[in-house]
């Protein structure tokens, strides 16, 4: 559900009304949701940073409100095509994306596919497991998690994964707003068959010298998701930030995450200009 000061829209991209909502004014800046599918995990960095973007954010195909009639396997480069058609749909040409977990993986597809659209990138915790030391470990567990799914279901394969996600548990912290019911299905059935081992060109978007920064939470530790950022920041050559709050950090401690948000920004546009490197 969007925020109640956020206009509501929908764009049709390859069979896909992607349903999205904006608010604010500026430079457009994008959040791309990860595997739990649902845009409305931004609306309060949307609230806090509209003053000086305009934000936007959506449901990604076949997640919450962009259905279609028959679900598919998951397409990294058809992910980025509908982001490319929100971009467009709002009136710009170009963009700052943030994505989280596996919305960062497709927004670096998206900076690999379309680079003369991104303005920056900042990934949250994409979870790219083959560029980590213990890869062959994670790829042999990811696979055995698509048995217990296929095996024992929804309800014991996502118990035996949310174990490894840490910080959710830590005293005081808000729980996440949870996604639709369907989210999950889809997420185990469609897109992580996908995702277990997809990795975008890196090293193309070096080549391409992409304005690229990456974060991690400092309460993920030593999460599997948190270490990528580091493989990442060492192959791209980019900033790596150390952020507030666990893997869902910028939806619950908001408060905290926006100023270091806004530094990573700051910095990204530094670098750019040539300035002395800050990180």
């Amino acid at each position: 559900m969007a925020d109640s000061n956020s206009i509501q829209a929908t764009v049709h991209n390859e069979g896909c009304d992607l349903h999205y909502w904006y608010q604010g004014q500026g430079p457009l800046l994008v959040f791309i949701p990860g595997g739990n599918g649902h845009g409305r995990q931004f609306n309060a960095m949307i609230a806090a940073l509209s003053d000086r973007f305009t934000c936007v954010t959506f449901d990604r195909r076949q997640m919450s409100g962009s259905q279609v009639k028959v679900n598919k396997k998951c397409s990294p480069p058809q992910q980025a095509r509908d982001i490319r058609a929100i971009i467009l749909a709002m009136g710009f040409d170009k963009a700052i994306l943030f994505g989280s977990s596996s919305g960062g993986i497709f927004a670096f597809q998206f900076a690999h596919d379309f680079p003369d659209m991104v303005d920056h990138l900042i990934s949250h915790e994409a979870g790219t497991i083959m560029i980590l030391p213990d890869a062959s470990e994670l790829f042999e567990w990811f696979l055995h998690l698509l048995k217990v799914y296929e095996s024992q279901g929804l309800e014991t394969v996502a118990a035996e994964f949310e174990e490894r996600l840490i910080g959710y548990k830590d005293e005081g912290i808000p729980k996440t707003v949870p996604p639709e019911p369907e989210n999950p299905r889809n997420f185990w059935e469609n897109e992580f068959p996908t995702l277990l081992s997809y990795l975008p060109n890196l090293w193309r978007l070096k080549e391409n010298k992409t304005s690229i920064g990456v974060m991690r939470g400092v309460r993920c530790k030593d999460a599997f998701f948190a270490r990528a950022p580091q493989e990442q920041a060492r192959i791209l050559g980019c900033p790596i930030f150390v952020m507030p709050g666990h893997h869902g950090g910028f939806e619950v401690e908001t408060e905290a995450f926006v100023p270091r948000f806004l530094e990573m920004l700051d910095l990204l546009e530094s670098r750019r200009a040539g300035a002395p490197n800050r990180s």
